[in-house]
């Protein structure tokens, strides 16, 4: 009520849209601007009652998809408005219901991570085989269509810790115990050209992870640091315009950018949780910055994750345990109890509700975030949980595991609901 203007975001998928319809409607009727951003070219045949609305002047949304922020703005949007209309996604009310669809294999040894394209249409999955193996995830049906293996990346010389897809790029970044960092360029498929590598660390590196904008690659290492690179030259001279190291005391296992890109997140082996505060403007700086510290675990910290509403920084420990910080305080908020063993990792659903987390004690928790109450536990697999991803559209949870296997969870078809 009151509002001048009805924007509405459109593709083809749409137009039959009955909530859009209703919008549509209640704009008309009380003399609201509507304002159309197309999604692509549409013929005016295929538009039905929407025909008059394409005509008033419709913005190019071709033109938005070459701005980087107003893309990830839209594709953000879209997953939000995918997630609340479909009764796949997992929530606190139907977590009971989650059960193993598919056991991917073809590694040959420990799997220690596994990660989702943007999009959700591929996954990567890196392991102890010193191999990175990429997985079909296009088809919807993941529990009667087994996901195809696409190919076998092999160019690490040791065991492979991580990968991390780019969120703005066709783009996957690996590292691994043989200290580098390798960038893939998957435009290249069938068969990825690795392009540049970046041998910065003097030890094996852990972790890595994106900033939303895909301009900086944050990668966590065995020397202490965490390096934070430039990259957004990289394709053009195969190098990063800045390397910035960010130091503890001990190992670094992982790291994390808030989602508007504005702080880092780490922990390791001292047992803290840090956090960096970015200035885009002079990245170099944070080499000589002061990090807010956060203590309360016991031992080391395996893993640190910011929440989508970035409210929250969760981590979790070889104590056993899962802390919830509060970032606005920088403060403990909680701590999720129940794992029997190491906590390896953690990660959150895409609208933040659920918090995922594996352990040494094989077993698979999910956390409803709202009070912190474990929702659900499965023996997820016969020797160590290692890895743990929700799907881009909040509708799988992926494991990775000592037994060599890759599990996805869901929904059954024939589950009851």
């Amino acid at each position: 009520k009151g509002a001048d203007y009805l924007v509405l975001i459109q593709s083809k998928a749409t137009l039959q849209s009955e909530l859009v319809q209703a919008e549509l409607s209640y704009a008309i009727e009380n003399n609201i601007k509507v304002i159309t951003l197309v999604l692509e070219r549409l013929n005016l045949r295929e538009s039905g009652e929407f025909a008059s609305v394409l005509n008033d002047k419709p913005i190019d949304f071709s033109e938005w998809l070459r701005n980087k922020q107003a893309r990830n703005a839209i594709q953000e949007l879209e997953t939000q408005l995918n997630q609340k209309t479909d009764d796949d996604v997992l929530s606190a009310n139907n977590i009971k219901n989650l059960t193993e669809l598919v056991r991917l294999e073809g590694h040959t040894s420990w799997v220690r991570a596994a990660r989702f394209s943007r999009d959700g249409n591929m996954l990567a999955s890196c392991a102890n085989d010193n191999t990175i193996k990429l997985w079909d995830t296009r088809n919807r049906d993941i529990a009667n269509r087994y996901p195809p293996l696409l190919t076998t990346l092999t160019a690490h010389q040791s065991l492979v810790w991580d990968v991390a897809f780019s969120p703005t790029e066709n783009i996957l970044a690996s590292c691994g115990n043989d200290n580098a960092v390798r960038m893939w360029d998957l435009d290249e498929y069938p068969e990825p050209v690795e392009f540049t590598r970046f041998v910065d660390h003097h030890e094996p590196v852990f972790g890595l992870a994106f900033s939303p904008d895909g301009d900086l690659l944050a990668s966590t290492s065995k020397d202490n640091s965490v390096h934070l690179r430039d990259i957004r030259r990289i394709k053009v001279n195969g190098i990063a315009e800045a390397i910035v190291p960010l130091l503890h005391s001990s190992y670094v296992y992982s790291t994390s950018f808030s989602h508007d890109g504005r702080l880092i997140a780490s922990g390791g082996m001292d047992s803290t949780v840090r956090v960096w505060e970015i200035n885009r403007t002079n990245i170099r700086s944070l080499a000589r910055a002061k990090p807010q510290f956060l203590i309360g675990h016991m031992s080391w910290v395996n893993m640190v994750q910011f929440s989508p509403t970035q409210a929250f920084i969760a981590s979790c420990s070889h104590d056993k345990t899962i802390r919830i910080w509060d970032v606005e305080n920088m403060r403990e908020y909680g701590v999720l109890t129940g794992h029997k063993d190491s906590v390896n990792s953690i990660a959150f659903s895409p609208d933040g509700r659920l918090l995922a987390s594996t352990s040494k004690d094989d077993t698979l928790r999910v956390w409803d975030m709202n009070n912190g109450h474990e929702l659900i536990c499965i023996q997820a697999h016969e020797k160590w949980a290692n890895g743990v991803v929700f799907s881009p559209n909040g509708k799988l949870i992926v494991t990775t595991g000592g037994d060599y296997s890759i599990k996805l969870w869901g929904f059954s078809k024939s589950a009851n609901r």
